[in-house]
């Protein structure tokens, strides 16, 4: 059978498989490593002032994060966003830890 019309030169980042026995999977289903989450966390928690907001957001986090269940932290993330977007939160956080919650708050 010949398709016409169809340009499959763009197929790639999709999930059209051409062939027999392919696997599909989708970029987005990426697991978190939870005790590097925590690691980075516990770093951060070093770092920042005691008396702040996001010191008390990350402390809550941390043990939010001791369920491994993405969308509790999720629904967590999405409470304290002024804390996980604040300009000391972000100087002080690492490009790990930063990029993670990013991708939890948009919904992974």
């Amino acid at each position: 059978m010949k398709i016409r019309g169809n340009d499959f030169g763009g197929i790639n980042n999709s999930t059209v498989v051409i062939g027999n026995n392919n696997k599909v999977t989708n970029g987005k289903s990426e697991d978190i490593d939870w005790d590097t989450f925590s690691a980075e966390l516990k770093s951060l928690l070093m770092a920042l002032p005691q008396n702040s907001e996001e010191f008390q957001a990350c402390m809550e986090l941390l043990t939010e994060s001791t369920s491994k269940d993405e969308g509790k932290v999720t629904t967590f993330l999405k409470k304290h966003v002024p804390q996980f977007t604040s300009d000391v939160f972000s100087s002080l956080a690492s490009t790990l830890l930063s990029d993670t919650i990013k991708k939890l708050m948009v919904g992974m």
